[in-house]
Parts: C-alpha cells; sequence; structure tokens
C-alpha cells in the first residue's frame, strides 16, 4: 500500500498549496486550474462520466453535464488523478494524443490505473485530516455517512467506501 500513501501525500499537497484547509474549500476547478488542466462539461454518452485527454502537450477534462454534481465533482477529481499519477504512462494513444476516460469499469477499480485514480479522487475529496476532524463533530443519532457525505459534497456510497479504506465501521453508531 506505499503506492496509496503516496497519492494521499500527493493530494495533501496540492490542498496545501491552494491553502486548502476545510471541506468546503475544496474544488476541483479551482484545483485543476491551479494544475494547469482545462475542464468543461460535454454532451457524453451515458455510459462515460468523463475524459482526460492530453492533445499537443495541454491537458484536458470533459465530465458528462448530465450527472450529478457529486458524481461530476467525484469523475473530475478521477481525471485528475490521471493527470497527476499517469500523464507519463499513456494507456491509449492516437498519434499526439493521450486518453484516459471514467466509465463503468472505472467505478468496478477492477485496473489498477483506475484504482489509483480512484484512491487520488477520493484523497482529494474526502482528505484523511479532514474526515478525522469531522468526525469528532457527528451528532448523536444521525447516520454519520450521509452526514459526512454531505460536509464533503460526494456521493454516500463515495464516503463509505472512503470510510471503509481508512478504516472507520460505523456500524450500530447511530
Amino acid at each position: 500500500m506505499i503506492l496509496y500513501k503516496k497519492i494521499e501525500e500527493k493530494t495533501f499537497n496540492i490542498l496545501s498549496e491552494l491553502k486548502i484547509n476545510t471541506p468546503n474549500k475544496i474544488d476541483v476547478f479551482k484545483i485543476a486550474k491551479h494544475l494547469g488542466v482545462d475542464v468543461k462539461p460535454a454532451t457524453l454518452d451515458s455510459s462515460i462520466s468523463g475524459l482526460f485527454v492530453i492533445k499537443e502537450q495541454k491537458p484536458y477534462i470533459r465530465y458528462n453535464e448530465n450527472e450529478s454534481p457529486q458524481r461530476q465533482n467525484f469523475t473530475i477529481a478521477h481525471e485528475l488523478g490521471h493527470f497527476v499519477l499517469h500523464k507519463d504512462t499513456p494507456l491509449f494513444i492516437n498519434k499526439n494524443e493521450l486518453v484516459l476516460f471514467r466509465n463503468s469499469d472505472s467505478t468496478t477499480g477492477e485496473l489498477l490505473k483506475e484504482k489509483e485514480a480512484n484512491s487520488f479522487a477520493a484523497s482529494l475529496l474526502m482528505p484523511k485530516v479532514f474526515i478525522e476532524e469531522e468526525i469528532k463533530n457527528i451528532p448523536s443519532g444521525i447516520d454519520p455517512i450521509i452526514h459526512l457525505s454531505k460536509i464533503f459534497k460526494v456521493s454516500s456510497q463515495a464516503m463509505n467506501y472512503r470510510l471503509n479504506n481508512l478504516g472507520y465501521s460505523f456500524l450500530g453508531m447511530y
């Protein structure tokens, strides 16, 4: 799991560079701009959430404009993961283009690069240190996963995965 520790470090450094120190300051568009990546909505097939392209040495992310804001944020963060982690190791090459896209296979995390990009997205949107702080403030009687997913503006499913990967278990807490 050394690689995942490095991913956590990379996302922490990006957030620190931008002085992002609370969940409500996490803005994937601001992060992409800081990294020099052009991000725009696009009309994509319903099976594709987003794509990452390097064309003429310029990085672009396009995300499905018809998906929920939470899904769009995770998709953009996932594609930023490909940019940060994989821009020098292309998966698909078409002359001078690198194209990576997020679809249902990405969600299951079956490919190593997809798992890494998912880990990057989770770490960027739900930083471990922020989660540790927010867990202290969960009101009793409240579903912690729903509560945290609202604070971090991610789906309950994404929060559940992140919490499990960090070793948290909330069964029987509420």
